[in-house]
């Protein structure tokens, strides 16, 4: 498994990747429209999408989307960890830990304070894999949103 930043070349195996996850997530599929999203993600560097490639079939194995976002107090960049989901031909092969990682080593690399991400109370599989990896939940802070 090779961990490549993401590029125009490997979209289309990202989509169904992609799609996966959405559904997984209970949105629909829409093959067109994420598609456009994500070209247009990757086109205008919007965001970094780290994709794991498998070395044998050159597919994407999984993905971890990451925005970035600043904080003003600290005068420093930090990354959202928005999106992260792994085929189901690939699931239980670590590519979650692995994407992670290389979004924390990033992260170091562009000076950032640190990563951010949210997840349903709900996804105990989801929030353990980030406990081991170092992350903490926010105890200081409250989430709000209000639809738009």
């Amino acid at each position: 498994m090779n961990i490549v930043k993401c590029t125009e070349a490997y979209l289309e195996s990202l989509v169904d990747v992609f799609e996966e996850y959405r559904q997984f997530c209970g949105f629909e599929r829409n093959q067109a429209e994420t598609k456009a999203f994500l070209r247009k993600l990757i086109r205008n560097e919007e965001s970094i999408i780290f994709i794991a490639v498998d070395s044998e079939t050159d597919s994407v194995m999984g993905f971890v989307n990451l925005y970035p976002c600043y904080s003003s107090l600290a005068l420093q960049r930090l990354w959202i960890l928005n999106d992260l989901g792994v085929s189901s031909h690939f699931r239980g092969k670590r590519v979650s830990k692995i994407l992670i990682q290389r979004a924390l080593e990033f992260a170091r690399e562009t000076n950032a304070i640190r990563i951010e991400l949210k997840t349903e109370l709900k996804n105990t599989t989801a929030r353990n894999l980030y406990k081991s990896l170092g992350f903490t939940v926010d105890s200081d802070n409250v989430y709000y949103r209000v639809p738009c």
